[in-house]
């Protein structure tokens, strides 16, 4: 039931408009599974999703996914203004947002996000340090109101939204293998060994 209610019933957002700058190159374009890391992405979510929305300035390089490219409505001002711009286009109330660079999806622990979301605005999976993961997430389109008021007063972390809005924190299963956030070459380099 669940998979039937994720693929009729939300978006999925894939930010690639960050900077690379530990990377040192665009690391959504980096190959992983003979794909680029973004291609691998939106292979894993296109059975899931009737809406799949890039979120990037450069809406040339992304033309090859045949995907909508929404650039931020505001240059510069970080990935807080990159889900409010893709929230803002999506025909979805609920979304599913997840960063260029983690290249693994478990679709299970996604559609639970989904699922968990229909009682809340944001749902976000949690470590057990109590770090989240603000770039692997459910957000409603009820938060947009907040976040252009955040936005707004030169505000860009994403976590002052979570002070603002309904959020359930879920717990990371505690023997999680899959989730891997390749920040550097050397995360990179790891990952393809594996």
């Amino acid at each position: 039931m669940t998979e039937k209610y994720s693929r009729e019933n939300a978006a999925a957002i894939i930010l690639a408009g960050g900077k690379s700058s530990r990377m040192g190159r665009d690391k959504s374009l980096l190959f992983a599974n003979n794909l680029p890391m973004i291609e691998k992405i939106v292979t894993q979510l296109k059975d899931h999703f009737p809406e799949i929305i890039i979120g990037a300035s450069d809406t040339e390089k992304y033309r090859f996914l045949g995907l909508p490219v929404i650039p931020d409505l505001e240059e510069g001002k970080g990935p807080l203004m990159g889900i409010y711009s893709t929230l803002l286009y999506s025909s979805h109330e609920i979304n599913f947002v997840v960063a260029c660079d983690i290249p693994d999806l478990d679709i299970k622990y996604v559609q639970e996000m989904i699922r968990q979301a229909q009682n809340h605005q944001i749902v976000i999976p949690t470590w057990n340090d109590g770090k989240y993961e603000p770039l692997f997430a459910v957000y409603k389109k009820s938060v947009l109101d907040q976040a252009k008021e955040l936005l707004g007063a030169g505000k860009r972390k994403i976590s002052l939204l979570f002070d603002l809005v309904d959020v359930k924190y879920l717990p990371l299963p505690a023997d999680v293998k899959w989730y891997k956030n390749l920040n550097t070459m050397e995360d990179y380099k790891k990952y393809i060994e594996q």
